[in-house]
């Protein structure tokens, strides 16, 4: 992939600090609609991105720029793959490789190491690795991490790196949460780990004034990947949202009073529209590079998400997402107490 690196290297005089990074998993598995992206969507998808004048770049170099203060090509994307499924080395790695894209595989190592159905194995792990993919991290057991105690997101972590170490040599520096689920102490065990940053699964570009403990990346699946969207968002812009108040994920309030700091004028921010879960528009109140946000009725229980949007000149838009858990229980699965006794010592967490 060193012609890529060099290509996009080339095109800093087009500059920015923010890159679209694109999440997918399964390559033509109709059974897994949520999950999977269509053959004909995935090779739309490839040639719009040569067509568009976007330039590809590997992940790790989006977080190093990010990281270092240097400069990304404008329209940059990134392209990611969870879970390591099968159709990912029999579809959608030999379009990519063909196309001469980097991809980042996020690996959850259990199902690999178990030999789940439908997994790569590492035999075949270890070939992308050669052929170009950068391989990252995505937990051991791919559980919920804000459903379990510290000792135990350490434990998943410690067992995730030692099956890298065996199998591939290496510890990776990036991880991605299954879910995209974490908590502000979740985030803080992965940065304790070494990792140089980590990656959710919500909407919206990387900008520099971003935590990179919690990024953003657009999901795709045969719902979200038609190609009028798609359009959309490998154009998108960051909205530069510097602190979002309350910061962790795990909320403890619902609904939630949400506060995001975005440094515009006041006369620009009057025109951001937010949505909230199932698309419904949230009340926006605007004070001086502040967006206060007041849901009239509570958020659904479990894993939801905000998006905040405003046009731009042209037909771009810039975008901030955010995902969050309410009512301290996602997939059935209670959050762990160490979020109950830390903000709410006194309510009662659900339990299964």
């Amino acid at each position: 992939m060193a012609c890529q690196v060099v290509l996009w290297q080339s095109l800093v005089a087009s500059a920015a600090d923010s890159a679209v990074v694109l999440m997918y998993h399964r390559f033509g598995e109709d059974a897994y609609p949520s999950t999977n992206l269509r053959l004909d969507q995935l090779e739309a998808h490839i040639s719009v991105i040569k067509a568009g004048g976007h330039v590809v770049i590997p992940l790790a170099e989006v977080v190093e720029a990010l990281n270092y203060g240097q400069e990304i090509p404008e329209r940059a994307v990134a392209l990611t793959v969870d879970d390591a499924y099968e159709s990912f080395w029999t579809e959608g790695w030999p379009r990519f490789r063909a196309a001469g894209f980097p991809v980042t595989l996020f690996v959850a190592t259990d199902a690999v190491d178990q030999a789940a159905p439908g997994m790569m194995n590492w035999d075949k792990i270890r070939s992308a690795e050669k052929e170009g993919v950068t391989v990252a991290a995505h937990s051991a057991a791919h559980t919920h991490y804000p459903s379990l105690g510290e000792a135990d997101v350490e434990s998943d972590l410690a067992r995730m790196n030692s099956s890298f170490l065996e199998h591939l040599g290496a510890v990776p520096t990036l991880f991605a949460y299954p879910y995209g689920e974490a908590g502000t102490a979740d985030m803080a065990l992965v940065e304790a780990a070494g990792f140089a940053a980590a990656f959710g699964q919500h909407s919206g570009p990387v900008y520099s004034e971003a935590g990179r403990y919690y990024l953003p990346r657009f999901p795709l699946n045969e719902a979200f990947g038609e190609l009028d969207r798609f359009r959309l968002v490998i154009d998108t812009l960051p909205l530069k949202v510097t602190s979002i108040s309350p910061h962790n994920p795990v909320l403890t309030n619902n609904p939630p009073s949400l506060t995001l700091a975005i440094p515009m004028a006041s006369n620009f921010l009057k025109s951001l529209t937010c949505y909230g879960p199932g698309g419904h528009p949230i009340s926006t109140t605007v004070g001086a590079s502040l967006v206060h946000l007041d849901p009239e009725g509570a958020f659904p229980l479990g894993r939801v998400r905000i998006n905040c949007t405003l046009r731009e000149q042209g037909s771009r838009w810039r975008w901030f997402g955010w995902q969050m858990i309410a009512g301290f229980v996602s997939d059935g699965l209670a959050v762990h107490g160490r979020y109950q006794n830390q903000y709410l010592p006194n309510v009662q967490v659900p339990r299964n």
